[in-house]
């Protein structure tokens, strides 16, 4: 907003400066022209139009001051995240929760902070902070969204939970639009998101990138403080994560796409899944009924479908779709708690 009104003052003062400019040289040349004829110059003319190109140039100048402002700001906001900052807490606090070797949750417990990786700030969606970039050694690309609870949470003594988000870049708009909505209604927690370019990418392990964020910001580093979900492409490798660790996570959410076929006797016990598709996706609403019968047979499962979102968009149903995910997860990650 500050380079369209430094733009604007630019503009405007620069036209209005060289016009009011000229005028005064015109008006100052008919004075003296005058003089040939014996009549009296009277310059308060000029001086009044002098005067105020003057103040329209000094607004253009003014202009000119601000974008450089505006553009100082962006550069800094740019810069990457370093583990010194105010999320450098999270790393003490991580180390600081570490157990016994051998436990579940002692895959997850944070290492000691690794180098800075390069994380740069790139929006603020959904009134959370978007970074993109790498985490020391996690290979590809992330995006990680802080939700806008996160920095009254940085005291915390326990961090926010945290979700693995598998989906294609074009549908995450609405993935953080959904997330801070089911907060917003007062269904669901904040939780920090972690995105991977590639959908699938560490679906089968993904100690490494939990270490990694763990170490720099502020999240729990209970088994069951993370959890997985899939948009479209990525919902079979979401639920393939829950199937094959469901220690490992509170639950998973699958919205829409592909889904696996695994045997239900080969699945471990306390699988916990949301199949949720919109009404107008008979495709997916298949794949959701054939999981769910394959998994008649493992025990302790909880496989939940739905299939009553509707709106005018694809987007604005995944929007919903998304917000019923927070919802669900919120309540698996109160359960998981007690497993």
């Amino acid at each position: 907003m500050t380079l369209w009104w430094s733009a604007a003052l630019i503009a405007a003062g620069a036209t209005v400066g060289v016009g009011l400019a000229g005028s005064a040289l015109g008006a100052w040349r008919e004075e003296r022209a005058g003089q040939v004829y014996e009549l009296t110059p009277r310059y308060l003319g000029v001086a009044l139009r002098a005067g105020a190109a003057a103040l329209a140039l000094a607004c253009a100048l003014a202009g000119g001051v601000l974008a450089a402002g505006g553009d100082a700001r962006t550069v800094a906001d740019s810069r990457p995240v370093r583990a010194g900052s105010a999320h450098a807490s999270s790393g003490s606090s991580a180390q600081a929760a570490a157990g016994a070797p051998g436990s579940a949750s002692d895959r997850v417990h944070a290492a000691p902070a690794a180098p800075a990786a390069s994380l740069t700030s790139v929006g603020e969606p959904s009134g959370g902070r978007l970074l993109q970039g790498s985490l020391t050694g996690v290979p590809g690309q992330v995006r990680l969204w802080l939700p806008a609870q996160y920095t009254a949470h940085t005291g915390a003594t326990v961090g926010l939970q945290a979700l693995v988000v598998r989906a294609p870049e074009g549908e995450l708009a609405e993935i953080w639009e959904g997330l801070a909505g089911a907060v917003a209604a007062g269904h669901a927690n904040p939780f920090v998101v972690v995105a991977p370019d590639d959908p699938c990418a560490l679906a089968g392990d993904d100690s490494a990138l939990r270490r990694a964020v763990a170490a720099r910001f502020h999240v729990a580093t209970r088994a069951r403080s993370w959890a997985e979900l899939g948009v479209d492409a990525g919902s079979s490798c979401a639920a393939a994560a829950e199937l094959a660790h469901p220690d490992a996570y509170a639950g998973a959410a699958a919205l829409g796409g592909t889904l696996p076929h695994p045997s239900g006797a080969a699945v471990p016990a306390g699988v916990r899944l949301l199949l949720a598709q919109a009404r107008r996706d008979l495709p997916a609403q298949a794949e959701a009924n054939r999981l769910r019968s394959a998994l008649l047979g493992a025990p302790d499962a909880g496989i939940r479908l739905s299939a009553v979102v509707r709106d005018i968009s694809p987007d604005r149903e995944r929007f919903r779709l998304a917000r019923m995910a927070a919802n669900y997860l919120t309540e698996e990650f109160a359960t998981g708690a007690h497993r």
